[in-house]
């Protein structure tokens, strides 16, 4: 008995552009709640007299890796101080800003992931 099927090689490419729309839904999955925690953290981070607002404009996300995105502070600028308020030195207290916005926003950033994840959903129906 011989089966033959029809349609199969535009089934597997129909399938190979799903998994390609999975990974961007994946990565714009992870861009929005790093957007939210990136605007959690600017919202709390102290501002000095002097610097006006340096470290708040130094708050960045970093590039998808690994299935990761990372909100930090670029310390390797003016920000260089973002590391030392976030947890003291000996001669200071530590002022966190980074870790209280995560715990604040945790709730609205897994629901900006969600929200993300059922608009492309939405493209594939």
């Amino acid at each position: 008995m011989e089966m033959q099927f029809q349609g199969l090689d535009e089934l597997m490419l129909e399938l190979e552009g799903m998994e390609r729309d999975t990974e961007k839904s994946k990565k714009d999955a992870l861009e929005a709640g790093g957007k939210v925690m990136q605007t959690a953290a600017k919202s709390i981070a102290p501002v000095r007299a002097v610097g006006g607002g340096t470290l708040k404009a130094n708050i960045e996300i970093s590039d998808i890796e690994n299935d990761q995105i990372e909100v930090f502070v670029d310390n390797q600028g003016k920000a260089y101080y973002g590391y030392m308020l976030e947890v003291g030195t000996s001669k200071m207290p530590a002022q966190p800003f980074m870790g209280p916005a995560f715990n604040q926003s945790r709730i609205r950033i897994e629901q900006a992931m969600a929200n993300s994840i059922r608009n492309s959903l939405r493209s594939f129906i």
